[in-house]
């Protein structure tokens, strides 16, 4: 057989499945009419039983795990949810929404342009992404030991402005995060010194405060994500998700002003930096 008619054939037994399948939502017809829903169960549980005796940050780590929640778990998300609810104006982020805003750009554009961005590497659900996989990663490993020979290959003592060692754990603007400091405190305050993932985190921390580094929003976000057994593609949405309310306020409260009340920014004030692959770069070098 040659590689043609492999390929045919190939594609002969390639089947696609009849409908989209899930296991997250099971949605019971009416015996009426089979395309009206009668009663719908999320992992199970009545979707109107939730309603009635199940918070949202109950019901959303539900959606996401398949398990209702201890009430540890929802205090910690809650409390990250909270800290989460506005990355504030200067984030690019809400800066977009905001200048879409004041552009006078469709409202309903508003929040999708802000989390386009928010998808980024640099402080963003990337990051988020990427944060969650070296944590689960590394967790058995000394933190300590794990800084020490990071900093040995890096280039933290030449870079001028923010540097992240580690995605989600870095310096803002050449200093320690102070608000996502305090951001740490408040939100592993009640949690035992022990508990897994936050404990690492907590222990990279400490090995970088030295360095004038320590911990970042997304690094936060990303711990906690992995605290609660969030996967890591899911941690990358839901970031945006605790994020979108601030981004959205701000872009709404734009749409009232004129548009001059935002700076112009002249040509000279742009500067195109392409982002460096640097795993793309060591293998060219």
């Amino acid at each position: 057989m040659t590689d043609a008619e492999k390929k045919r054939q190939e594609k002969k037994d390639f089947v696609y499945a009849d409908k989209a399948q899930t296991d997250i939502l099971l949605e019971q017809p009416s015996e009426h009419n089979p395309y009206i829903t009668k009663a719908a169960y999320l992992h199970g549980y009545d979707v109107l039983e939730l309603m009635a005796k199940k918070s949202f940050v109950e019901t959303l780590l539900l959606l996401f795990t398949g398990e209702l929640p201890s009430a540890d778990k929802v205090k910690l998300l809650e409390q990250l949810m909270v800290g989460l609810i506005n990355p504030g104006p200067r984030h690019p982020a809400v800066k977009a929404a905001m200048v879409a805003g004041v552009s006078k750009a469709n409202v309903e554009h508003l929040l999708p342009v802000g989390l386009s961005v928010l998808g980024g590497k640099s402080n963003g659900a990337k990051e988020v992404e990427q944060a969650m996989v070296f944590l689960q990663e590394n967790q058995d490993k000394s933190a300590k030991e794990l800084v020490r020979r990071l900093l040995e290959t890096s280039q933290h003592q030449t870079t001028q402005g923010e540097f992240h060692l580690i995605p989600g754990f870095g310096n803002s603007y050449g200093a320690i995060d102070a608000f996502a400091a305090s951001l740490a405190i408040q939100i592993f305050n009640d949690v035992e010194s022990d508990s897994g993932f936050i404990a690492f985190g907590q222990a990279i921390v400490e090995a970088l405060k030295a360095h004038e580094m320590g911990w970042l929003k997304t690094g936060i976000a990303a711990t906690v994500f992995c605290q609660l057994g969030i996967s890591p593609r899911q941690g990358c949405g839901l970031f945006q998700l605790l994020c979108a309310p601030g981004i959205l306020a701000h872009g709404v409260e734009q749409t009232h002003k004129p548009i001059t009340a935002i700076p112009m920014l002249s040509d000279e004030q742009h500067i195109y930096a392409p982002e460096i692959d640097t795993e793309k770069a060591k293998t060219d070098e």
